[in-house]
């Protein structure tokens, strides 16, 4: 089902909720989960209503995630800094998170899970029920609860709608707990459930076998984690793009208009694109995620910048003495006024493509590194309204399988395997291979090379933050970067810091919550 589809049905579903008598408690905790006086074992009846309510639910996961996804994975990483006089940007860029900051609220992933539990609890009573539905809810419900503890560690568990407010306020579950009893059972009815094999906006098999490596990785589960991305690419239904147009194209949105006449619209489609959080300018209106795509507020850091030229050169000495043997493939034409000619293109085309004001038939250096935005969706963000940026968000891509596949590789001591999928991915983008010598000898050289890769074959796309922390390095990667930032007035955060405060709100509405550790 298409993404207005779904938007359609999720007016559907809110008019049918008016219709049946479904409320929302009018006290304060409205603003976190919302409450009904009608139980779902009546509320669906057939598949049908089933359907419209499950396409509501991927409507609310859009909106939980419009600002989510980018504030947990990308800003407190290496991959951006802070610009501009924005407090609750530099507080997350900085790791200066305060506990009363409103992006910490919670609310709307609540929601989510309150939404899909009643499709999961109606399905019992629906004779025939299409178990493609049923499949779907338990993978939202897993990936929203599983972001849930991995940002937050030990969070309230609801399995079943909430019909009284009393309900509503439950203590935290042990983050292994939610793990063990509501993620890992919830991807495995997945699993069995989803027979469809490909949709972008969806989930399918592929994203759910996507799903499940990123957990495996995150619990240390290497093995299952390489058995589900083989399981993944057994399915054949995705395949690494091999140009720079079809790889902007994968997150290419821009609108034509006086300021961008070559815009070719929303166009984000390709065979990589597993999953992805959608959204229509029917249902972003009031999210303010335009900054997602590169607002001034954040911009790439200068550290990654120096990284990503460092590993592909610029110019053409230090292209020629870092591989010899490999010329660039790209080349622009040189007009002057006597004479026209050709030339390579020296660096990372990708490179160029996501930082602002830079295409790869043009090169780089139109910002200086610590100004350049991320532009790699929307090309020329002025006169967008940020409430209606339309742009989704990519969950899950091929290339991140197949560089997480070397990781798995890298801790299962089978180095040459990881190896060569890294430079799997360096063919499809056209760009040198990687030598034994580039990759190192020891298991950090060679850890800390295929995380570079990774960082800038999915840079801006919610990745960074949580490789760094999988792998214990989150510390180590941002002290020093913190120590330089404001004149050493940012503290380094420590371990008890990773997890993000609970929202204050939330402490006071519910008593049976605990602040975590590094925050009280």
């Amino acid at each position: 089902m298409n993404i207005k589809n779904i938007i359609k049905n999720l007016k559907v579903v809110g008019l049918l909720f008016v219709t049946i008598g479904m409320y929302y408690s009018c006290e304060d905790f409205v603003d976190e989960i919302p409450v009904s006086d009608i139980s779902p074992e009546g509320f669906y009846r057939d598949n049908a209503e089933l359907q419209l309510a499950l396409d509501g639910a991927y409507g609310l996961l859009s909106q939980a995630y419009s600002q989510f996804a980018i504030n947990t994975g990308e800003f407190r990483s290496d991959n951006f800094e802070p610009q501009g006089s924005n407090a609750s940007r530099s507080s997350l860029h900085n790791s200066t998170i305060d506990p009363g900051e409103g992006y910490l609220r919670w609310a709307n992933l609540y929601k989510t899970i309150d939404a899909v539990n009643r499709v999961i609890i109606a399905a019992e009573n629906v004779d025939g029920v299409d178990l493609d539905i049923l499949g779907q809810a338990h993978a939202i419900r897993a990936k929203v609860y599983f972001d849930l503890a991995r940002v937050w560690e030990n969070i309230p568990v609801f399995t079943a709608p909430i019909a009284t407010i009393s309900e509503a306020y439950q203590p935290q579950t042990p983050y292994a707990t939610v793990i063990e009893t509501i993620v890992i059972p919830d991807m495995k009815k997945a699993e069995e459930f989803i027979t469809s094999l490909d949709s972008e906006i969806t989930f399918s098999k592929a994203a759910v076998y996507a799903f499940q490596a990123e957990v495996y990785m995150w619990d240390k589960e290497e093995l299952l984690a390489k058995e589900a991305i083989e399981n993944l690419l057994s399915l054949g239904s995705h395949s690494l793009v091999r140009t720079p147009q079809d790889w902007e194209d994968l997150f290419y949105n821009q609108i034509e208009n006086d300021l961008a006449p070559e815009g070719r619209g929303k166009v984000q489609s390709g065979s990589e694109l597993i999953f992805s959080f959608a959204y229509s300018d029917v249902n972003t209106s009031g999210l303010a995620r335009a900054y997602n795509a590169g607002a001034a507020v954040s911009v790439i850091s200068r550290d990654v910048e120096s990284k990503w030229v460092a590993r592909f050169p610029l110019d053409s000495l230090g292209w020629a003495t870092k591989y010899p043997d490999t010329d660039p493939v790209f080349t622009r034409i040189v007009e002057e006024p006597d004479t026209t000619y050709t030339e390579p293109i020296y660096g990372d085309w990708r490179h160029f493509i996501t930082r602002n004001g830079d295409e790869y038939q043009d090169g780089s250096g139109s910002q200086d590194p610590g100004e350049a935005r991320c532009l790699k969706w929307i090309k020329n963000r002025s006169g967008l309204n940020p409430n209606m940026d339309d742009t989704n968000i990519p969950v899950y891509r091929l290339s991140d399988m197949i560089l997480l596949l070397a990781e798995a590789e890298l801790k299962l001591t089978n180095s040459v395997r990881s190896l060569e999928l890294i430079n799997e991915i360096r063919t499809a983008r056209q760009l040198p291979l990687a030598s034994e010598a580039d990759f190192g000898t020891s298991f950090d050289e060679q850890l800390d090379f295929l995380l570079a890769e990774r960082q800038f074959e999915l840079f801006g796309e919610a990745k960074r933050w949580w490789d760094l922390v999988r792998n214990n390095k989150a510390i180590d990667v941002m002290t020093p970067i913190l120590l330089n930032r404001d004149e050493g007035a940012v503290t380094p955060f420590t371990q008890d810091q990773i997890t993000w405060p609970i929202y204050i709100d939330h402490l006071n509405e519910n008593d049976l919550l605990n602040q975590n550790i590094g925050w009280r």
